[in-house]
């Protein structure tokens, strides 16, 4: 049982403050400070576990191993006010934005995504494979980084629903 200091629990919303690197910034941190004072436990917006795999351009990503001291700051910062940090993890499948250069789409079905339009690629076994992967890598580095919780996305649209 995970033990929290209050009910109150901050979902998950699109900041946008990194610069395009997908690394905390100074803005994270401020952000996220601020409000842990008032809350049991915050998730962090929706981290990209792959470049290609975007959302918005600024998105915050734990696709790679540069980004656990950042994500650890940020983690070491909410829990000085003793707020539980919850790593929200996703895939967007078919929703990665098709207005960002690089993004790739797969999914159950090649059905256009009604959001942004883009046709995904109908996945296969060695793409879902590659997805287990992405998830464990990036559940990995949420570890290290000292996330309390790992939150996997199984709605709106996005690969896992």
């Amino acid at each position: 049982m995970l033990d929290l200091k209050n009910e109150f629990i901050m979902p998950p919303i699109k900041l946008g403050y990194s610069i395009g690197d997908g690394k905390v910034t100074d803005r994270h941190i401020t952000f996220y400070k601020t409000r842990s004072r008032y809350l049991g436990a915050i998730a962090i917006e929706p981290m990209y576990l792959d470049r290609g795999l975007r959302e918005i351009p600024n998105q915050l990503g734990i696709d790679s191993d540069d980004k656990i001291s950042g994500l650890k700051k940020l983690v070491d910062v909410i829990h000085e006010t003793d707020t539980k940090v919850i790593a929200h993890l996703n895939h967007p499948g078919r929703m990665a934005n098709p207005k960002i250069p690089g993004n790739y789409f797969i999914s159950s079905t090649d059905k256009p995504c009604e959001n942004g339009g883009a046709t995904p690629k109908r996945a296969d076994y060695k793409d879902l494979e590659y997805v287990e992967t992405l998830f464990v890598d990036a559940a990995r580095r949420a570890a290290e980084a000292g996330f309390d919780i790992i939150e996997l996305q199984f709605g709106h649209g996005y690969l896992l629903a």
